[in-house]
This record gives C-alpha cells, structure tokens and sequence, in this order.
C-alpha cells in the first residue's frame, strides 16, 4: 500500500480549513483567525518563506494574532446584526418547540423564528413549556422555566 506524504503547506491548509468549518459550528470569533492564520502559513510555506518549523509556528501565531486583535469586533458586530437574539431579548418569554435535555440542547420559538436553546435546569423541559430568555451565549439562548 502506497504511503501518503502530505507537503508542510498541505498540513497547514488542511488545519485552516478544519478550523474555519469549526467556527462555523461554534461561532466563537476566534476559531475562524487561528484557520486564517494558519491559511497565510500555509501560502508562505508554499511560497518558501517559511522553510522550517519555527518560522512557521511563528507566521502562525503572528498572523493569527494579528487578525484576531485587528479583525475579532468587527466580525462580532457584523455577526450580530443579522438576527441574532439581542440583549433586549431577555426577559421575553417564548415557547419550547424542541425539547431542551438536561445539560443539553433543545428549541425555542422567539419572534417568530426558531432557536436553540439551553438550560441549567436539573430536569429537561418539555416541549409546549412556557420559558423565559435568561441570557444569550453565543447563537444560543439560555432559558428558564416560567412558573
């Protein structure tokens, strides 16, 4: 059987994409620098700028440092602004459309639109349950039972 042998910049690609498809599931606004990041590596390793490892680890770390202290607020703002549950959204009450388990996820109907939602409650909350939007984390809300 053939052995793979995969180039430094493939390396570096392949984790800059992994990490950029790995926001998308979180969005955290930091994943999506350390993939870019490693992206920029990636072409300077290509273009044999960075012929060692530690020229690379250190590419790395500037860069996507570099994105995150320039670049880490404005994404968040322009994130925000496209829907998401904002401040003003706790304390409204909504509807469990999905179960939330116990320690895991469920949704809610909230404005007309489907969220998910998460509880610390010690029981999972059935759908039809009435809820309250106690804080927003991220793209989810967090939410408590209503009476």
């Amino acid at each position: 059987m053939p052995e793979l042998s995969f180039s430094p910049a493939v390396v570096w690609a392949i984790v800059g994409l992994a990490l950029i498809i790995l926001e998308l599931a979180t969005f955290t606004f930091v994943l999506i620098f350390l993939g870019l990041g490693a992206i920029i590596t990636a072409a300077l390793t290509y273009a044999g700028a960075t012929p060692d490892t530690n020229t690379q680890l250190i590419a790395f770390s500037a860069s996507s440092l570099l994105l995150l202290v320039v670049l880490r607020k404005t994404a968040r703002s322009l994130f925000a602004a496209t829907g998401a549950p904002l401040s003003d959204d706790i304390g409204q009450r909504c509807e469990v459309t999905r179960v939330i388990p116990r320690g895991g996820e469920g949704e809610i109907r909230h404005r007309g639109s489907i969220w998910t939602a998460i509880s610390d409650a010690p029981e999972e909350i059935a759908e039809g349950t009435s809820v309250e939007i106690i804080a927003i984390e991220g793209i989810r809300v967090k939410v408590k039972k209503v009476g």
